[in-house]
């Protein structure tokens, strides 16, 4: 009789945090950000708010077709626009997709519909034939959307993959919408964290799963500036550029490991243009030609 009161004590605490979740949202479309000096400290974990967001036009929210209770509920994951029509994510994110995925852009609130907002439908999934769940091994997938994200540089932008290999104590920028702590509730709007890609050193001593194609960025003076569970997909942005995607981590506040993306430009390119439908790939040239000559 206990347990079973317990259970029904947890259940109505759930619902009292979801619905409190839900109106926070919706009160919190009308707040303006405040002056850029307030040390903004919001527990992606650790991570803040810039007041001009120069980065979440990179990003998109992947979710499931419909949400439970209210929009942006069935975040899961995160991705990166690499074009149009093709979202960078990882393969742990979409390996076992039951149903169909939905992907969101445009926007840097998960729960807020706005005018910028695009909800696009996933035409194929492409998972790396090296992926290996138990091992996190080769942890990368594209998606290849039905239509084209509109791009108008503010809103939502693609982001030019990392071609060089950066040394270590790089800073970077790692941001999404992942739980603020362990477990924890998810964030309406984006945050970000700063965090450093570490010596390949210091990252094998804290895992026995780390591979070719893997690397590790923390911030060792804060472990808590880091990505957490629903940041998963998303990038690791080093000097402009897309450089590596969240993989796995062991807790919220330590060290996270990501996939190296210029371990994988070769099979990148080869998946994410080669397999558009033809007349999409044949239009997406036509429109890279007018962008070069600036018409």
């Amino acid at each position: 009789m206990c347990s079973m009161k317990n259970i029904l004590v947890s259940i109505v605490l759930i619902n009292i945090l979801q619905l409190e979740t839900y109106l926070c949202a919706k009160n919190n479309s009308k707040i303006i950000m405040e002056d850029a000096k307030e040390k903004y400290r919001f527990l992606v974990t650790g991570g803040y708010r810039p007041k001009i967001d120069n980065l979440a036009k990179y990003v998109v929210s992947i979710r499931e077709k419909k949400y439970k209770r209210f929009f942006g509920d069935d975040h899961y994951c995160a991705g990166s626009i690499i074009s149009p029509k093709v979202i960078l994510t990882a393969a742990h994110c979409v390996s076992t997709a039951q149903y169909d995925l939905l992907v969101v852009a445009g926007t840097p609130r998960r729960l807020v519909v706005t005018e910028k907002t695009q909800a696009l439908k996933v035409d194929r999934i492409i998972i790396h034939a090296g992926y290996e769940p138990q091992t996190n091994r080769n942890d990368i997938a594209l998606l290849l959307l039905l239509k084209n994200i509109y791009e108008d540089g503010v809103s939502a932008q693609s982001i030019s993959l990392q071609t060089n290999i950066l040394p270590p104590y790089t800073k970077c920028t790692v941001l999404g919408w992942g739980r603020i702590f362990t477990s924890g509730p998810m964030p309406d709007l984006i945050l970000h964290a700063d965090v450093y890609i570490m010596p390949t050193e210091f990252c094998i001593e804290r895992t026995s799963r780390f591979y070719f194609g893997m690397m590790c960025a923390a911030d060792e003076d804060d472990f808590e500036q880091n990505a957490c569970h629903g940041d998963s997909g998303g990038p690791l942005i080093c000097n402009g550029s897309v450089t590596a995607i969240v993989a796995f981590g062991y807790r919220c506040g330590t060290p996270v490991f990501y996939t190296n993306v210029t371990s994988y430009l070769d099979w990148i390119r080869e998946n994410s243009f080669s397999k558009l439908r033809h007349v999409n790939f044949i239009l997406l040239v036509i429109l890279q030609i007018f962008l070069m000559k600036g018409v």
